[in-house]
Order: structure tokens, then sequence, then C-alpha cells
């Protein structure tokens, strides 16, 4: 009796380690894609947030780094938890909206980048650095450009999202780099210069 139940184990044992083992042709891959001196950054931030999880600057680096390293649900982890007692901090509401666009959730990016720009504007708030004009300018910058697109879902009309945030900019900020304008078009009208006048 005592043989059989062993051996009832064994087979359980050795089922489990078939379920649990990867297939040959697995591939393992970083689940943060990222240098590996800036994935190691990241651990140091979150060892240290793990004894200080109310530390603002630390959790903004943390955040940026997910963003980067294409994670966006960590980084929305990463900084909501801040929010109820930060909740004045642009620089939270930021991060949130990119990462919230990163999702292509048009919505709640346009809601959270729109209180970015009302707290940039507005006076400023104890232990929140000032938002000087090169933060400004990217925070509208981002709401102007979610707020075209914040009724769209964004996962099944891409194409429309895509023609969207384009609508209306310039010709010329729509090149790809290194292509160059016709010299015979003019940068305004796109119309041919006048032929010079023969000698």
């Amino acid at each position: 009796m005592r043989l059989t139940r062993i051996l009832d184990i064994l087979v359980l044992l050795l089922l489990a380690t078939l379920l649990i083992m990867p297939r040959p042709d697995a591939t393992v891959k970083a689940a943060l894609v990222l240098a590996p001196e800036r994935r190691e950054r990241a651990a140091e931030l979150q060892a240290h947030l793990l004894g200080n999880p109310d530390d603002v600057p630390a959790s903004l680096e943390l955040a940026d780094l997910f963003l980067d390293g294409h994670r966006p649900d960590w980084a929305l982890a990463t900084v909501g938890h801040l929010l109820p007692a930060h909740a004045n901090d642009y620089r939270l509401q930021l991060r949130r909206a990119v990462a919230y666009a990163d999702r292509f959730e048009a919505s709640p990016a346009f809601e959270a980048a729109d209180r970015a720009r009302t707290l940039c504007e507005g006076a400023p708030v104890p232990g929140v650095p000032p938002c000087d004009e090169a933060v400004r300018g990217r925070i509208t910058l981002l709401r102007d450009t979610l707020d075209r697109i914040k009724g769209l879902d964004m996962r099944t009309n891409l194409a429309v999202a895509k023609d969207k945030i384009f609508e209306g900019l310039h010709p010329v900020w729509l090149m790809k780099p290194g292509k160059k304008t016709s010299k015979a078009a003019t940068p305004t009208t796109g119309a041919p210069k006048p032929a010079a006048a023969p000698n």
C-alpha cells in the first residue's frame, strides 16, 4: 500500500515537472527591454522604494524607466499610489498621461494631460519644482495632440487616430528625416519659383 502511494506521488511530481517546464522552442526575453545599466538602476530604485514608498523623485525616475522599456502598466502602478497624497504634482499627472497614451487609452490620457497642464499653469505647489517653459511646452503639445483623439478607441481606429494627430500640421514637419524639399518649390505655397530671366 505504501509503495503504491509513493509511485502515485512520483507520477504526480513527474506530471507537474512536465507541465511547469518550458517548451524546448521557448525563447526567454527580458521583462524590461533596456540597457543593462538602466535595468540595474530600475532594480535599485525598486529596492529603495520598498523602504521609502513616498519618495516622489525616485518614483518619477522609475516610471520614466518603465515608460522607456514599454511597460506603461508598471509606470501607472509606480505613480498611482502617490496621487492621493500628491494630487497637485503635475509631474505625476504627466507620467500618467504618457502611460495611458502608450496603452492606447486616449480619454484617460487626455484627462491626465489636461490636469497636468492646469497644475503646471497654476500657482506653485510647495515641494514641487516650478513648471518651466520646456516642460509646459511638452505638456501642452501632448494635451493638444490627445485632444484631437480623446473620443476615439485607438486600438480599433489607429489609422483614423493617426490622421487626426497629423491633421493641420505643416507638410515640412511631416517629412522623413534626411529628405530635402524640392528646390523648385517655395516653403509656404509649394508653387514653382519663376524662371530666371535669360541674359
